[in-house]
């Protein structure tokens, strides 16, 4: 779409996709209703099979037990799509964010590669696993008592993420609009990554922005081609599915090492006070009023004990919230 500068912002921009609550909320509705009928269908399948004996009068009971089962999963997982895509299409549009926010929104940041990545920690609501939460859903959770959480979106996307609102900009406008939005944020979010235009707004923001402001994330991320592959990130790997094996968290726990040893090395020479050697168990990194890299402790959900879950596992469930209280009431005492 053709680049327009719109009022208030020093910058082009392009159209992002349509906010449609209604349509979303209709949607929303329909696949409450769906996930409710694949729930009720088992239970009447099974009393029809045990009360009657019209399956096994007219059918044989496989057959019987096919025909349940095919419409409940319909009704489920086609229900968690429904509802996924009608929460997508009411996400506000950032330009709405900006214009009536009553505080300072965080910005975050990271490579639209990782724009993809699940929180494994699994979600304590009925059915919630069926709609995976990617770690940006978190983190807006977590930080709300601050601001709402803003980002770049994708070039071309046809639906919103949730988690950040999104502004969209051409791609030679995306400097200014981060430049734009970190002068006006109360805090920068970045989801660690490799791409050379995260490392811009690394190093840019190590630079220019107060270190008190800045949080930085190191996720566990598997391959890239994994992830892309529905099977792989539904039932692989996510814990949100069936716990993954010790050799995925290998190459994750790999990955989050490799990511943090690149930022210390390119981040050590901007910063007053050096990084620790290693990151160890902790996932965030932030700065103290004293300007010090501080590694935050990893807090787990207190159910974390009675869960059943590989050993290796256990170490990628956060409790993000209790984790990142440091950061926040940090930015709090600064307001």
């Amino acid at each position: 779409m053709k680049p327009v500068q719109r009022p208030g912002f020093p910058f082009d921009t392009v159209p992002g996709p349509i906010y449609r609550p209604a349509m979303g909320a209709a949607l929303i509705a329909s696949g409450l209703l769906a996930l409710l009928v694949g729930l009720v269908i088992p239970s009447l399948g099974q009393f029809v099979l045990i009360s009657n004996t019209l399956a096994d009068a007219l059918i044989h009971e496989p057959v019987a037990m096919l025909l349940i089962a095919a419409p409940s999963v319909l009704g489920i997982f086609g229900g968690a799509w429904l509802i996924s895509r009608g929460r997508r299409m009411r996400a506000i549009p950032a330009e709405t964010l900006l214009k009536d926010a009553a505080r300072p929104p965080i910005l975050f940041l990271r490579s639209f590669d990782d724009d993809d990545l699940v929180d494994p920690t699994p979600r304590m609501i009925p059915m919630g696993d069926f709609l995976p939460r990617r770690y940006e859903e978190s983190f807006a959770g977590a930080l709300k008592g601050v601001g709402p959480m803003v980002a770049i979106g994708r070039p071309g996307s046809t639906l919103s993420d949730l988690g950040s609102c999104r502004l969209y900009v051409p791609d030679h406008a995306w400097k200014d609009a981060v430049n734009y939005l970190r002068a006006r944020a109360s805090a920068i979010l970045f989801v660690v990554g490799r791409t050379e235009g995260l490392w811009w707004e690394i190093e840019t923001s190590l630079r220019d922005v107060a270190s008190e402001r800045l949080l930085f994330f190191f996720p566990y991320a598997e391959e890239r081609g994994r992830r892309s592959s529905i099977w792989r990130r539904h039932f692989h790997w996510a814990v949100t599915r069936v716990p993954f094996s010790k050799a995925a968290f290998v190459r994750m726990e790999s990955e989050r090492q490799a990511r943090y040893q690149a930022f210390r090395e390119r981040a050590n020479p901007l910063l007053p006070f050096p990084l620790a050697n290693q990151l160890g168990k902790s996932q965030f990194l932030d700065f103290d009023e004293q300007h010090r890299p501080r590694l935050l402790d990893t807090i787990q959900p207190w159910w974390v004990p009675l869960a059943f879950y590989l050993p290796s596992t256990r170490r990628t469930v956060i409790d993000v919230t209790k984790t990142l209280r440091l950061f926040v009431t940090k930015l709090q005492r600064a307001i």
